[in-house]
């Protein structure tokens, strides 16, 4: 490094403010593993915490919850501003999760990679467009871009853009009991819309 003070981690420290390292971001994970003590210790002077998934290969920066006792001119900044969820994301996000859940439950091994053909058929039942298949491609794909710019629930894979690795972290976010609530709800929404179909036939 040009500076005398500036530490050898210093390139995650910044990987991490811009988001998600995984394991095969290389040199940022191996550097993340060496100094993770050092790099604890860093952020938690900030206020940050780093959630580092070393078996998953997979880390990132969470901030806490401030206390509701300190007073507002103490509380720090958000790192990144909140954003409520749309229906259509939330959606999406669960879908994702649970073909991962699926996918770890199988004898699959590897990445679970899904093509942009799976992922309309996955949201097909929740986001129906009629007959107009102009408009539910341009949802998906706006979902998509969305998720990839936003969450690093999705990866694009190198050279190829019609197929998408789901990510680890998302199992971080939307934990088991999250997931059951959630598919819940999906479930009910998705046959309150085939009641109304049937008694619009």
């Amino acid at each position: 490094m040009s500076s005398q003070n500036t530490p050898p981690y210093a390139p995650v420290l910044i990987k991490l403010l811009q988001g998600v390292v995984y394991s095969d971001d290389s040199p940022y994970w191996d550097q993340l593993q060496s100094y993770i003590t050092p790099i604890d210790e860093y952020f938690g002077k900030l206020g940050l915490r780093v959630q580092n998934y070393e078996s998953q290969g997979f880390a990132y920066l969470e901030q806490p919850d401030p206390d509701p006792d300190d007073p507002p001119s103490e509380r720090l900044p958000r790192l990144t501003v909140r954003r409520r969820l749309s229906f259509k994301a939330t959606v999406f996000y669960v879908l994702l999760r649970e073909q991962l859940r699926q996918f770890d439950a199988s004898d699959d091994t590897g990445r679970l990679v899904l093509s942009m053909e799976e992922l309309r058929d996955l949201l097909q039942p929740y986001l129906p467009e009629g007959n107009n298949e102009v408009k539910f491609h341009q949802e998906v794909s706006a979902l998509v871009k969305k998720t990839l710019r936003e969450t690093g629930f999705l990866k694009k894979l190198s050279g190829d853009d019609s197929n998408y690795e789901v990510c680890p972290i998302i199992k971080a976010k939307i934990d088991a009991d999250m997931l059951t609530r959630l598919k819940q709800k999906l479930e009910d929404y998705a046959d309150s819309l085939i009641d109304e179909a049937d008694r619009n036939e």
